[in-house]
């Protein structure tokens, strides 16, 4: 023991340390040492290791070891004191224990690893006992713990590591003794086992005097594990019994001798009562008394003890389950939910929505997402807020696919509904463009996810093979999908980030709540989705595939159509559509029956092609003949813009075209939802009439390679082909002004169909919000588009040159 007084000094001068009484010792009590028991004085006054070192120096065969006080009086030094289970604790807390100070003694599998805990955390954090861990290990936090000299029973402590270099504590530790320390701020009594209040107060006693003969007393600083004994206790013997049990248990304690001279402090907090908060009870000193002495030999000797034990645990069990705070709950929900393991994820939910009194971790997890929801909930605002935001509407394939949104597309079994959505998918993950009123459009290309709860693997992968979906395009697949996983759901579209999400299918996905279908609340997912879409996650289309009735109609409550943002009805073609030629027999038609984008009433086609893959494309005539109300004035916009593209023109142009028609303030109004939609585009400007403003110039939106709808020079036009406008020379000049305006010397138009900056102000007609365009027109003012519908041939070649692109 000649080098201990070495070792002493060799500790951080700001730890506060005591000399240890040599087991068998007699103390100034008069009893024996136990050989953990510390220099009386030292309770109250820091002694610095040099001061340690000297005493133990000049008392040599009295002081064999010394320890150490944690806490605030060391500087926020910490112990995990592990006392078993050491192996299986280390795999637990894995390379957070390497490389750190340890204290080892001669008892196997046990040994006590030194932290520090940050100033500002003093006051947030307690220890934990071997009672409150009920692993094998404790917390040392304003406790004396040794850390050299001689052990209790035999051999020396033992030290690795600097002892001058603790690290801080890892954040799991901290979490334990911070929830330590909010767990004994409760007032709540948590859970009582009524089993041992059916016994006798003689049997209750004899359980207890046989479980307090095994608990080892910690010393001074083990105020925790006292009082949590005494709660033990006082659950079941509140009266006399109980207290007497109690002080001769603690009166075992040598450091606290001198409490007991003039007072009794068992009696002062007895009669104080106990509000545990954590369920203490017997079967917690039952379990304590295990862990000294888990061979149970504390029974060889007291067989009617064990008899009781042991006819109480045949007994079932039925209490009340003392439910976590609603902080807690959180706190440890959004940790988890951070795992990357989904098992271990899940697996942790589980238990944590038991012991915040859910059934399941589906409830538990919307509880998260509406408190997530709550954290970033924008309050009330103004009108003028809503217009000044950034919420826009934007379209993955122009006038066809809103974004954000979510679309329910359904249809009888066996029709097609998931060909349809790969098939959408496959433009999204390619950029592939798409045949919008004749014409291919560009398509964002982005990343998407499958959220598969309907169709197995080998059925799913078949069908992507069938559409030729690109294998190597950036498609995210997630099978056995709940619409209800609300938390992981905002986690994977954070991860992913995608443009598309196709949902396959509502039912599939609904777990089991499928058969309430017909009950308003089955909606309440769809609702979620659709009011959180670009809230809680990154802004997507989402694409649910839904069954129809036997009747072909729309299947479940009205509230899914209610819902969701459109509804889209995949039949397949009449008898009469096939007759006539209108569709093929093999194709389906996609109507959209309900839109918030005013796209009601437009379609789709999907049909398998001579290589029997499978396309999409939109199924709306560029010009509905049939269409005699106002809107009808945008089909005829769009439709002028494209003939002429790529060239523009501005809105006092269309306003005086006499093809187009209309009141002016319905060409404007079209032209904004065109642009909306993603069908033209604005490329630029020019000087106004007024010489004041300029007036944006308009361009058709059309995919690289699509076909201007012209006629040769060769060839006769079509009555009412102006070939200034209409042919596809691109050498040639077009003129927005009647050739009875021409003078010699004008500057000629540019090639957009736009006046040059040399040119004065154009003499189109001035007209009101209120007027009309010409329904005749001149025809020399202003060129006109062609009349008749295009042909057949003409069609085909535009959609064939379009989909040879897919081949790329």
């Amino acid at each position: 023991m000649t080098k201990l007084p070495a070792f002493v000094r060799s500790l951080p001068s700001t730890w506060a340390t005591c000399p240890i009484y040599a087991k068998g010792v007699k103390l100034p009590s008069g009893k024996e040492a136990c050989g953990k028991s510390p220099l009386g004085k030292t309770h109250h006054e820091d002694w610095s290791p040099a001061e340690t070192a000297l005493h133990i120096e000049r008392n040599a065969d009295t002081f064999k070891a010394v320890g150490v006080f944690t806490g605030p009086r060391s500087q926020g030094l910490v112990i995990l004191d592990i006392d078993a289970n050491l192996t299986q604790l280390k795999k637990k807390w894995g390379q957070d224990l390497v490389d750190v100070p340890v204290v080892k003694s001669t008892k196997k599998n046990a040994a006590k690893y030194l932290f520090y805990v940050p100033r500002e955390l003093w006051g947030e954090v307690d220890g934990l006992s071997l009672s409150a861990t009920k692993e094998g290990w404790e917390v040392l936090w304003g406790r004396q713990g040794l850390v050299g000299g001689a052990y209790k029973a035999d051999g020396v402590y033992t030290q690795e590591g600097d002892f001058n270099a603790v690290p801080e504590a890892p954040e799991w530790l901290l979490a334990y003794m911070k929830d330590s320390y909010r767990g004994k701020q409760k007032t709540d009594e948590g859970k009582k086992d009524p089993r041992y209040g059916m016994r006798s107060t003689e049997e209750l006693q004899l359980i207890v005097k046989n479980c307090l003969s095994v608990i080892q007393p910690q010393g001074r600083g083990s105020e925790d594990q006292w009082w949590r004994i005494g709660a033990m206790i006082h659950s079941e013997l509140p009266g006399e019994e109980g207290l007497n049990l109690w002080r001769d248990w603690s009166q075992r304690d040598d450091e606290y001798s001198d409490d007991w001279v003039n007072d009794d402090p068992c009696l002062d907090r007895w009669e104080c009562g106990f509000k545990s908060g954590g369920g203490l009870g017997l079967g917690s000193l039952i379990q304590l008394a295990d862990h000294y002495d888990p061979d149970r030999n504390r029974f060889v000797n007291d067989p009617a003890a064990r008899a009781v034990i042991d006819d109480i645990n045949q007994m079932a069990v039925s209490f009340r389950q003392a439910v976590l705070p609603f902080e807690q709950v959180i706190e440890k929900a959004k940790k988890y939910l951070e795992l990357d393991n989904p098992a271990e994820m899940n697996y942790n939910l589980n238990n944590l929505a038991l012991q915040a009194g859910y059934r399941d971790q589906l409830a538990l997890e919307k509880l998260i997402v509406d408190q997530i929801q709550f954290e970033g909930a924008k309050g009330l605002m103004g009108a003028q807020d809503l217009m000044d935001s950034d919420q826009e509407r934007d379209y993955l394939i122009p006038d066809v696919l809103p974004h954000p949104s979510v679309v329910l597309i359904y249809g009888a079994g066996g029709d097609g509904k998931s060909m349809s959505a790969w098939t959408l998918a496959k433009h999204i993950a390619t950029g592939a463009p798409f045949i919008v009123r004749g014409k291919p459009v560009p398509v964002q290309k982005g990343p998407v996810l499958l959220l598969n709860g309907d169709q197995p693997l080998v059925q799913l992968k078949e069908q992507l093979e069938e559409v030729d979906y690109p294998a190597d395009s950036e498609t995210f697949i997630q099978t056995d999908w709940a619409l209800q996983r609300y938390a992981q759901f905002v986690k994977l579209m954070h991860n992913i980030k995608p443009k598309l999400v196709v949902i396959d299918s509502l039912i599939g996905c609904s777990g089991g709540r499928a058969f309430d279908e017909n009950k308003s609340d089955f909606a309440t997912p769809l609702y979620w989705l659709t009011r959180n879409n670009g809230v809680l996650f990154p802004a997507t289309t989402m694409l649910i595939v839904h069954h129809a009735n036997k009747q072909g109609g729309f299947r479940g409550t009205s509230a899914i159509r209610d819902a969701v943002d459109e509804t889209w009805a995949l039949k397949k073609p009449t008898k009469e559509q096939v007759e006539k030629g209108t569709a093929p027999g093999h194709s389906r038609i996609i109507t959209i029956e309900k839109s918030r984008s005013g796209r009601s009433g437009t379609s789709l086609m999907m049909q398998m092609e001579a290589d029997l893959s499978f396309s999409i494309s939109d199924f709306t005539p560029e010009i509905d003949a049939s269409n005699t109300a106002p809107s009808g004035i945008t089909d005829r916009v769009l439709q002028r813009l494209r003939v002429i593209h790529p060239r523009t023109v501005t809105r006092a142009d269309l306003n005086a075209d006499p093809v187009v028609g209309g009141k002016v303030a319905a060409i404007r109004k079209s032209l904004q939802r065109l642009e909306k939609r993603g069908l033209i585009e604005v490329v630029g400007s020019v000087p106004a009439g007024d010489g004041k403003n300029t007036s944006d110039l308009y361009r058709a939106v059309l995919a690289c390679g699509a076909l201007r709808e012209s006629v040769p020079p060769s060839e006769n036009p079509v009555a009412g082909t102006d070939l200034r406008w209409d042919s596809s020379d691109k050498n040639e000049e077009v003129s927005h002004l009647a050739e009875a305006q021409e003078s010699p010397g004008a500057d000629e138009p540019d090639q957009d169909g736009t006046l040059s900056e040399k040119q004065g102000e154009c003499p189109t007609l001035k007209s009101s919000a209120e007027a009309e365009s010409a329904k005749m027109g001149q025809p020399e003012q202003y060129p006109r588009a062609r009349d008749d519908e295009r042909t057949q041939d003409e069609l085909n070649a535009s959609r064939d040159q379009a989909w040879k692109m897919w081949d790329v």
